[in-house]
């Protein structure tokens, strides 16, 4: 008999668990199409997650496309970011908003940094708008911290801002989306008294305000290495690099 002919599906889930992913996967394939639903309904998102790296691009689609949605969701939280973010991409626009409906907050923010813009506004597009603002911000602090590291910066979390590392030296960063400063500052500020950090930087998308940028001034007239950068994407990482390294000083 066919592994995916009319075998149980108790039976052969059991063999698809027993099997090391290669194979496995290629049993889950051989099936015919019209079983696919049904046997991966009655798998655990963990076993489906362990054969996404054996899948090829075609199969993956295709095991997308069985999946039901509350299915799916589990499998993209449980795969690592990157094969996250190629089976994000494989779902129908009709199956895409429940799918995002059930990532948290930070697998949301994770996979929208992750994605190329089309697919990016494409989720954007169907996802709830009151997480909007706590997602962006969080999907904001991410692409910082990416950027600290393409500095070769060390870089480590710190509650909900980073601290960067060098030496002696220690900066308080706080990444604030859809902030004209303020809020950066402040944050940055209690996070350098909290850590004893040497420094703190204040980075926000849009520039800071000028009562912002004069608060600054004042603080390192003061003696406290404060200051504030605009970081949009990979064209400022030179502007914001500059502006870390000139509070190791």
């Amino acid at each position: 008999m066919l592994p995916g002919g009319m075998m149980p599906v108790t039976q052969l889930v059991a063999m698809i668990r027993s099997s090391p992913p290669k194979s496995a996967a290629g049993l889950l394939m051989a099936m015919p199409a019209e079983r696919l639903p049904v046997v991966t309904a009655a798998m655990r998102p963990a076993d489906v997650a362990r054969l996404v790296p054996a899948l090829r691009p075609e199969a993956r689609r295709q095991l997308v496309h069985a999946l039901a949605p509350d299915h799916l969701f589990e499998v993209i939280r449980t795969v690592p970011l990157e094969q996250a973010t190629d089976l994000l991409q494989l779902v129908p626009a009709e199956r895409l908003a429940p799918v995002v409906a059930g990532l948290s907050d930070g697998a949301l923010a994770a996979l929208l940094g992750s994605l190329p813009p089309p697919e990016r506004q494409r989720v954007e597009a169907v996802a709830d708008p009151r997480r909007e603002h706590r997602v962006l911000g969080l999907a904001y602090g991410d692409a910082v911290a990416r950027a600290l590291l393409r500095g070769n910066l060390e870089v480590a979390e710190e509650r909900d801002t980073l601290l960067v590392t060098k030496g002696r030296w220690r900066v308080a960063v706080a990444a604030r989306h859809d902030d004209d400063g303020r809020v950066a500052v402040r944050d940055a500020e209690d996070t350098a008294y909290r850590c004893r950090a040497t420094g703190a930087l204040a980075i926000t998308d849009v520039p800071a305000a000028d009562d912002v940028l004069r608060y600054c001034r004042e603080a390192r007239d003061a003696g406290r290495p404060l200051s504030t950068v605009t970081w949009v994407d990979e064209r400022h990482d030179g502007q914001l690099i500059r502006a870390v390294v000139s509070l190791f000083q």
